[in-house]
């Protein structure tokens, strides 16, 4: 970098400093770095499933040697076992409501208070929800993807940031996930509901916030207002309905926006859902790869690039195996339950005490350290969806949305002073598989 950028740089620090008054950040925090945040939210995809087979660094904790029963009813019944032969396109799209991830978590549709997470009920909710008695088949929900699988993802995880211990929000649904990815809570919803689709949704959310702070922010969508089973994310909220509709834009205007240098402060990605792009079975995942690779290379190639965060990650498990026990006794966003009929037919009651399943997660920038494996932080808590709440609030001095978000780790020690010029400016095509 050269001597005008350095200026330039703590010209901004010292003005980002004023801005925030007391809330600023220590002048040696590498955090001062950052000036723009890019989130991408992929979907339905398990941290073993897509990002276990990863093999550059041993300390991955991935799914080698990991087994469910063919029947979890019958511990002694044939074990089916994680392999390295994930599919491109997967047959069946596995249950990932709360009631699913229950049995695939628990072994059971009613899992007391405090009881251990076996984690090997995965084939048989997939033998339950797709009942063709064929464990081949049942089996694409534990097995997962090799490098040469994932060469977009391999890249970028060796170059950067990765995450093994990223928990989702909810051991359930899209939409829970994501309304707890922007505001902390999901208000009570546990499933995929109309109040998602006509911006019902009350609560105060990033979007708000950053709006009230003067930071700028888009929401680019690619495709999801189209759909009818999905909005962008910043329109489940009444606020954006009301106050906020001009920021939602289409993708292509993030391609124009990052060449240009002009992407706001904070940059939230909508990829589409569910069939081309988003990696949502029937997505393919080499397409989905194409479409992550498009996204950094326009991150990568900006001239914002050396002031930016770029933050990959995944709103759910979508019912993939993973053989790490979810976090428990965590608190939730708010004081609201929320109820619905499990495989058995009798209800059950979720109190959004406990995280959902591993996904995978980078951080990716000129800021952060080359393939480094982030397991668990010091402090005992988990890194979680409402982590990157946690950061963007130390980052601009935002209030806490959530008793989730107080909760939740910040991954700002990983950001550092020391700026890279290795990162690769193009990623490897996806695979033909």
């Amino acid at each position: 970098m050269s001597p005008a950028h350095y200026t330039t740089m703590a010209r901004s620090i010292l003005i980002a400093a004023l801005t925030l008054g007391a809330s600023a950040l220590p002048a040696s925090s590498g955090m001062n770095n950052i000036k723009n945040i890019v989130v991408l939210v992929q979907e339905n995809l398990s941290f073993d499933h897509f990002a276990g087979g990863l093999d550059y660094d041993s300390s991955i904790d991935g799914p080698q040697g990991y087994c469910n029963p063919a029947n979890v009813s019958l511990p002694d019944s044939a074990k089916v076992c994680a392999n390295p032969i994930a599919k491109n396109i997967a047959s069946d799209d596995p249950n990932h409501s709360i009631s699913g991830g229950n049995m695939q978590v628990f072994g059971t549709y009613h899992p007391a208070s405090g009881a251990k997470a076996s984690m090997d009920g995965f084939i048989s909710e997939q033998r339950a929800s797709y009942p063709k008695d064929d464990l081949n088949r049942a089996a694409e929900a534990i097995n997962y993807f090799t490098p040469d699988h994932i060469p977009v993802f391999n890249s970028i995880a060796q170059n950067f940031v990765l995450f093994d211990r990223w928990f989702a929000s909810v051991p359930g649904p899209t939409n829970p996930n994501r309304a707890y990815l922007t505001s902390g809570t999901s208000h009570g919803h546990g499933k995929n509901d109309d109040d998602f689709l006509t911006s019902a949704l009350p609560q105060k959310s990033i979007f708000e916030q950053l709006s009230d702070k003067g930071i700028t922010w888009k929401n680019y969508e690619n495709s999801t207002k189209s759909d009818p089973a999905f909005l962008p994310d910043a329109l489940f909220y009444d606020w954006t309905a009301k106050n906020g509709k001009d920021n939602v834009v289409p993708i292509n205007q993030f391609y124009t926006d990052a060449a240009a240098g002009n992407l706001p402060q904070f940059t939230w990605i909508n990829p589409e859902c569910c069939n081309y792009m988003s990696m949502h079975p029937p997505s393919p995942i080499n397409m989905g790869e194409n479409f992550v690779k498009g996204i950094y290379e326009a991150v990568r190639n900006s001239p914002q690039w050396n002031e930016t965060l770029f933050i990959l990650t995944w709103d759910e498990h979508g019912g993939f195996a993973d053989h790490v026990s979810p976090p428990t006794d965590v608190p939730a966003g708010d004081s609201l339950t929320y109820s619905e009929a499990s495989g058995d037919g009798k209800e059950y009651t979720f109190h959004f005490d406990r995280l959902g399943v591993r996904v995978p997660t980078v951080l990716i920038s000129p800021w952060v350290s080359k393939g480094v494996v982030q397991h668990q932080p010091s402090g005992g808590n988990e890194f979680t969806h409402t982590s990157i709440l946690k950061f963007v609030s130390e980052l601009w001095g935002l209030d806490s949305l959530s008793p989730r978000v107080d909760w939740s780790p910040s991954f700002g020690s990983l950001v550092t002073n020391k700026f890279r010029s290795d990162t690769p400016e193009k990623l490897p095509d996806a695979a033909d598989f």
